[in-house]
């Protein structure tokens, strides 16, 4: 019969023969003698080890990982039967390196690094942080699922998952252990998709009750056994379970349903002890190995079983097994071969279980078994958090500096505006083309040449021939000075915009950020479309919902803002000058309001102007950039011309600095929106794990 065949066959899923327990292989001599039993407030656990276990330095059944390379390598004495030695050698290690630490003490350095990793911040998706949300609900689930709940009832009965690949006859070997049917048994496969837990009637209630898995949802098994819902807990009692033992069946670590697989490793990290059951035709397959070095890893106490061994190649295939565990540096002292035999009313023989059963009740029995394993298994959980923990922190510190370079990037792009507001302004840049343009009409018409003595003309009140000719040379020179000012603002924003965006989205957590904050704006926008449209006030224009989401350009109300802020500017402008105007009448050179103002607004612009500072003459009164100081001086003196055109830059730069401001605003709740990033939540990581290692 080939591989496949036996993996299908009903009979040949729970074929299968007596391996010798290594435990049971030595004799009373070899046990080592009874150690105390922890009390309540007690917690025995391994001292801290002085130097890792490296995979290259980790043996089996007695022989050195490198002799056993290959097949050809593997020693030739049984799998079963390890050298009495090791067993003796290592009981007392363990024995001499167990300490005792405080339960209270250890619960309460476990819920403050709990409560530090729940609340690590991570908004940004950089680089590793899929790993690392995996990495953070892996050690909640192992501090909620098994650490808490063992610290504080450190006595409840030993847990042993029995894992494995899929056919490897792991629900035949729980009923037989069991003696009745408590899981189902069949050729479908995946058969058990749910975990069904076996243990004595007494029990029963440590299960039962939220401490072993507290999220997940239970049912006590009633009747015979049958298929249960996906991700319900079966709670079966059975007086032939040992005491202070149970055994739980997992779901296939190789299903073809992906929360199978997941279920099989959240079982692991809440058991004590590892029973990790592979086929003859199965035991070379990856998913084999991906869970034994996940054993090694988390220095598990295992046992490992190998099953549906034919006969004929009993050796071979026991001693090929071995060699593959020893030269992987999977460190299992307990290993048994299950033949491939006939079933008996659906059980295994018992001279084919019997080896593990004894060996799950001797473990249960033993107290000095019983606190190897409990404190192999603890201790080699906390071990695993110096390094996770670690990392986990400094991708806490990534996502610190992320958030303070995309907001640095948004000022420093914003800043650069700003400063490039204040050149423009006074640099001449503005007076060109039309504004240039409409200057010059007004010098040639006239209507900037001042008038001594009597008193200013009022813009307001002109009437006549020339307030019936329609807008004003003057007024076209105003029109063209505000839309120059205002098309520059937006032009230096949306440079700003643009800026702020390329830069962000050269990292995929800025372009994960720019694209999620213009789908939720997206979304408004249509929300606001559709509100619009049922109560009839009139549905947004599709291209101002697409400039809504667009952060590579500025705001769609910017010029809008824009033309509010410069009109207001050049109100106060009128004022300010209204109110410097106070030389007496008889000194004075008179403009009317409207003149005045646009003189002094073009005198700014030019302030800094290329030949600015030249003097000029009567003959060179069309010249943009001397000849409004000129006028302003015969005004008001050159003094106080000053400080005129100091006081109405201060308060256009003012409100540039404000809409720039309000722009960039736009970049920095895009960040607030992905959620709050604490500053020293690493360091409160470091310092939560270095005081559970302090307790231990």
């Amino acid at each position: 019969m080939g591989d496949s065949d036996r993996a299908d066959d009903a009979a040949g899923d729970d074929d299968t023969v007596r391996h010798q327990s290594p435990r049971h292989a030595a004799g009373p001599a070899d046990a080592p003698g009874p150690a105390s039993v922890p009390g309540p407030a007690d917690v025995v656990i391994p001292a801290a080890p002085a130097v890792a276990d490296r995979p290259e330095d980790v043996t089996a059944a007695g022989s050195p990982a490198s002799a056993a390379g290959s097949p050809a390598s593997a020693t030739a004495s049984s799998p079963a039967s390890p050298a009495p030695s090791r067993t003796r050698a290592g009981s007392h290690a363990a024995a001499e390196s167990h300490v005792r630490v405080d339960a209270r003490l250890l619960e309460a350095a476990l819920l403050n690094l709990r409560k530090r990793i729940a609340a690590v911040p991570l908004v940004f998706e950089i680089a590793g942080s899929a790993e690392v949300k995996t990495e953070r609900t892996k050690l909640l689930s192992q501090i909620d699922d098994y650490l808490l709940p063992r610290v504080r009832r450190s006595a409840a009965p030993v847990l042993v998952a029995l894992v494995g690949s899929t056919g490897a006859g792991k629900s035949t070997l729980v009923n037989s252990i069991v003696g009745t049917h408590v899981s189902a048994t069949g050729v479908r496969r995946p058969t058990t998709n749910s975990p069904v837990l076996a243990c004595h009637p007494d029990d029963i209630d440590w299960f039962a009750e939220n401490n072993f898995l507290p999220t997940l949802p239970r049912v006590r098994q009633e009747g015979l056994a049958r298929p249960g819902r996906d991700g319900l807990l079966v709670l079966a009692a059975s007086e032939g379970m040992p005491r202070g033992i149970a055994l739980l069946d997992t779901p296939d670590i190789d299903s073809v349903v992906k929360a199978h697989h997941e279920f099989a490793y959240q079982f692991l990290d809440a058991s004590d002890l590892w029973l990790f059951m592979t086929s003859a035709s199965r035991y070379a397959d990856g998913p084999v190995w991906e869970i034994l070095q996940h054993a090694r890893e988390r220095k598990a106490s295992l046992g490992v079983v190998l099953s549906r061994v034919p006969q004929t190649y009993r050796t071979e295939l026991s001693e090929h097994f071995n060699a593959m565990l020893d030269a992987n540096g999977i460190a299992a002292d307990n290993r048994f071969v299950i033949l491939e035999t006939p079933l008996i009313d659906g059980m295994l023989p018992p001279e084919s279980y019997q080896p593990i059963r004894d060996w799950l009740a001797d473990t249960a029995a033993r107290s000095d078994r019983r606190v190897a394993v409990l404190s192999q298994t603890m201790s080699g959980v906390l071990d695993t958090f110096k390094s996770r923990v670690a990392a986990m922190a400094a991708h806490v510190e990534a996502q610190v500096v992320l958030r303070a370079e995309l907001r640095r990037t948004a000022e420093a792009s914003y800043e650069r505006a700003f400063a490039e507001a204040n050149a423009g302004l006074k640099n001449g840049s503005l007076l060109t083309g039309e504004v240039l343009a409409r200057w010059q009409d007004c010098v040639v018409g006239g209507d900037l040449r001042p008038r001594r003595g009597g008193k200013p003309a009022k813009s307001a009140g002109r009437k006549g021939k020339r307030a019936r000719r329609g807008a004003s040379r003057p007024a076209a020179l105003n029109t063209a000075l505000r839309s120059a000012i205002e098309s520059f603002i937006v032009s230096i924003t949306d440079r700003a915009a643009e800026h702020v965006d390329g830069s962000w989205r050269g990292s995929p957590a800025g372009t994960v950020l720019l694209e999620d904050a213009a789908a939720d704006r997206a979304r408004g926008e249509y929300a606001n479309q559709v509100f619009e449209s049922a109560f009839g006030t009139g549905a947004a224009e599709p291209s101002e919902a697409s400039q809504a989401t667009a952060f590579s350009r500025s705001s769609p109300d910017l010029s809008l803002r824009a033309a509010r802020a410069v009109g207001a500017w050049q109100d106060h402008l009128a004022r300010l000058v209204d109110a410097e105007d106070h030389r007496t009448g008889a000194k004075r050179t008179f403009f009317d309001d409207e003149s005045l103002a646009l003189v002094v607004l073009v005198a700014m612009l030019g302030e800094d102007a290329p030949g600015a500072d030249t003097p000029a003459t009567e003959d060179e009164d069309t010249n943009i950039y001397t000849e409004p100081r000129r006028l302003l001086a015969s005004v008001y003196g050159a003094g106080m011309l000053a400080g005129i055109l100091a006081k109405a830059r201060a308060d256009l730069i003012q409100r540039v600095r404000l809409l720039l401001d309000e722009e960039m605003v736009r970049y920095v709740e895009v960040i607030e929106a992905a959620g709050p990033c604490d500053e020293v939540a690493a360091i409160r990581l470091y310092q939560a794990e270095y005081s559970l290692e302090a307790v231990r």
